[in-house]
């Protein structure tokens, strides 16, 4: 199945989540009775597999890919501003906040890409990391998201 039609397929179903979490309208369930239960979630057999130690983000015409193994680091500025030095970050599985060295970083102009190298202390393995997070400058921009594995 293609990335985009996996995506796809998880935002129909988020969707109708939320749409059905709005309505509120279900007689069928009584918050205050633990007798009655609701309809049971849609389950989705769709396997994603991901990219070991890649992540990437997409957001306001901000782009920027990570790999752990080469520690590279780059930024596509097309926000129509300038963004604030590159970092990362990562939570690890026992909730560590542990922060990247970048070297060389500073301040993106809009319009231009930043090449640079992120590292993580030697003693952080890619088996303990939970969540990568992105900033700028001291703008936390939040998690990254794991690359899914092209077929």
């Amino acid at each position: 199945m293609r990335t985009s039609t996996r995506l796809t397929a998880a935002l129909v179903l988020a969707l109708g989540l939320i749409a059905t979490a709005c309505t509120g309208d279900d007689p069928s369930t009584d918050p205050a009775d633990p007798t009655t239960t609701g309809s049971p979630l849609p389950t989705v057999d769709v396997p994603v597999d991901f990219v070991p130690g890649e992540w990437t983000y997409e957001n306001n015409d901000v782009t920027v890919a990570f790999s752990w193994e080469t520690g590279s680091l780059s930024v596509e500025n097309g926000s129509g501003a300038e963004l604030g030095a590159p970092g990362l970050y990562v939570v690890t599985r026992t909730q560590e906040h542990v922060d990247a060295e970048v070297a060389d970083t500073a301040p993106v102009a809009d319009g231009d890409p930043a090449d640079l190298v992120a590292t993580f202390p030697p003693d952080l393995a890619l088996a303990d990391v939970g969540l990568v997070v992105l900033r700028f400058g001291d703008q936390n921009w939040g998690a990254m998201s794991p690359v899914v594995a092209e077929e």
